[in-house]
């Protein structure tokens, strides 16, 4: 990579942004693994310079926006600044007045760029995009500008209110789930490297994904405790913390299994059962641990995250309110916040993530088909159903389907209990599930046999951060020699389907992006945004290629960045690996049937 800069703020700002880039994947690909990031940085120019742009963006080259597009950010801010409600706010104190005046301005070009960002004609509509606090480096201000993808974002519980008023000039920001909580800490983060000196000459960032984690958690319980009672301020620092050193003891060697019910004293969906005379402290972690065992049958403990006032039920609670919430004790050292039934985070050993997702059911039926040539639409139906009652279990449970279950329940009749063969129904699945190992059926949901302990060849395709019951599933499925699939649901919640094949497309999808780049071939100037949206695709879909397809492509490729290099004066390259045909492809698995 050539390192000249046009648009140039400092000498290591691609340095930085990769940097940031690779902390940005690390981190929320530790909350879920199908986040893939997009960080891009935004310079504003800060003093009057003949030699420096009004604007910068990084990178330069081939991206879908430009640092032209942020040339008017400094009218467009001035004009937001005399909007504030809060510029009628005078201090008494010269200092306070500065600080006040300092942080409405830097919220004003913050609110400027982003408001650039968000009404760009050519935002990819698949993304949302975060915009941090500006730093000052050098003679510009600088914002680290975090994009994520809408639909994953979407997939995860989130409150609504994302401001809470304090008076009535001023409101503040509160996060609404943990990854909202985790793009605060990552983005403020990501502004105290920009204020170190020369950011981004010393490879990669500070920032460390489980410390950035544990602080995200702190925070949404902190702004948990913001909409439950403002005047907690005990509880606003100390909330986290009690909920994990109470998961953590042991009352009489027993494991704390409860709910502690955070709501105001008052809270009108309250329905309280035993008050106590004198309101024990949260804080009294050992004394808030014995008082759990009475959280039982029903009843949970009240507080307000500081004081313990007593056992109460629920009434009917509004949940649009958001100022009720649950912590509900699992096990040993973990625990789990609720809103309104909805899992916000769960929290282990101190260290937060994000509730298991619910089976993807358009995959599953996507899948069975793929897997099964002979199921048909009912079975289909049937497995699904079949499923979804599985997933309710509590404790875990497996079900393996394979067109040779019956053959399977005979081999394996001494690691299992066979049964007469019959019709598997979600109610009677229910009650199968209480002892350990697999229930084998056949694609049309004939059982064969209970309880099964699987067996299989070692495979390099295992986890060992996973339990016995995911491991032997993987186990099986890559020894089956027939048509199988195993759905395993954990204790701690979620589910895992074996082989969890990647979407199928259609072999016309590939022809057709090979035609684009044809014809950018032989246009008379080629448009860099079609072409890097074109060779990007290439990049996600390279599983799919054929020989064919990677010796067109690489043809193609040389041939498009001669004529690049030949029309433009490009200060930086971003360099491809070659594409490579995939051996392993299953075109019948794969390649979807064309209309």
């Amino acid at each position: 990579m050539k390192t000249t800069i046009t648009h140039f703020m400092w000498g290591y700002q691609p340095h930085f942004r990769i940097g940031q880039q690779s902390a940005a994947d690390r981190i929320f690909q530790s909350l879920d693994s199908r986040f893939k990031t997009d960080v891009f940085l935004v310079g504003i120019l800060a003093e009057e310079k003949q030699d420096r742009y009004p604007a910068c963006v990084e990178p330069e080259d081939r991206f879908w926006i430009h640092s032209t597009d942020f040339n008017h950010v400094s009218e467009t801010a001035k004009k937001l600044l005399e909007e504030y409600p809060e510029r009628s706010l005078f201090h008494s104190h010269q200092i306070a007045q500065k600080h006040h005046d300092n942080a409405l301005f830097r919220r004003s070009i913050r609110d400027a760029v982003n408001q650039t960002i968000q009404s760009h004609a050519t935002k990819p509509v698949d993304m949302t995009y975060f915009v941090s606090s500006p730093a000052k480096v050098d003679c510009y201000w600088v914002f680290v500008v975090l994009g994520m993808q809408t639909e994953i974002l979407h997939s995860h519980y989130s409150l609504q209110k994302s401001s809470l008023q304090m008076h009535e000039f001023r409101h503040y920001s509160v996060t609404c789930s943990l990854v909202d909580a985790a793009v605060s800490e990552y983005l403020g983060l990501a502004t105290e490297d920009l204020m170190k000196p020369e950011p981004g000459s010393s490879m990669g960032s500070t920032i460390e994904a489980e410390e950035l984690l544990r602080s995200a958690g702190k925070r949404l319980m902190t702004d948990i405790v913001c909409r439950i009672d403002q005047d907690r301020i005990v509880g606003l620092h100390n909330i986290f913390r009690a909920c994990n050193t109470i998961s953590s003891l042991f009352y009489e060697r027993s494991v704390g299994a409860g709910t502690i019910i955070l709501a105001r004293h008052d809270h009108p969906s309250l329905d309280k059962k035993v008050n106590f005379a004198n309101p024990a402290e949260l804080g009294n972690y050992r004394g808030a641990r014995k008082l759990i065992q009475l959280a039982s049958h029903g009843l949970s403990l009240h507080s307000d995250s500081e004081g313990v006032y007593g056992l109460a039920t629920l009434l009917e609670y509004n949940e649009q309110d958001e100022d009720l919430f649950l912590v509900k004790l699992i096990d040993h050292h973990h625990w789990e916040l609720l809103h309104s039934n909805h899992s916000i985070m769960c929290v282990k050993y101190g260290q937060p993530y994000l509730p298991k997702q619910t089976f993807d059911e358009n995959k599953l039926r996507n899948d069975l088909p793929r897997i099964f040539k002979k199921i048909n639409r009912d079975e289909v139906d049937r497995i699904v159903g079949l499923i979804k009652e599985a997933e309710k279990e509590s404790h875990g449970t497996m079900v393996v389907i394979t067109e040779s279950a019956e053959e399977e329940a005979e081999r394996m009749k001494t690691q299992g209990t066979p049964v007469m063969p019959f019709d598997l129904t979600p109610d009677i699945l229910h009650h199968l599930t209480s002892i350990d190992g697999a229930i084998l059926i056949n694609p049309d949901g004939t059982c064969y046999s209970i309880g099964t302990i699987l067996d299989g060849s070692a495979t390099g395709k295992g986890d060992p951060s996973r339990g016995a019951r995911y491991n032997s599933a993987i186990r099986y499925i890559e020894s089956s020699s027939c048509p199988s699939m195993a759905v395993v649901i954990s204790e701690d919640g979620g589910i895992d389907i074996i082989p969890n094949h990647r979407p199928a497309i259609k072999r016309s999808d590939i022809s057709n992006k090979l035609s684009e780049l044809e014809h950018l071939k032989i246009s008379e100037r080629i448009d860099m945004s079609s072409y890097s949206r074109i060779m990007d695709w290439f990049e996600s879909h390279r599983f799919y290629l054929l020989k064919e397809d990677c010796d067109a492509l690489n043809v193609l490729y040389g041939e498009l960045e001669k004529r690049i290099d030949a029309e433009t004066k490009r200060t930086i390259w971003l360099v491809r690996n070659p594409f490579m045909p995939n051996d392993k492809l299953d075109k019948n698995l794969y390649y979807l049937p064309e209309e």
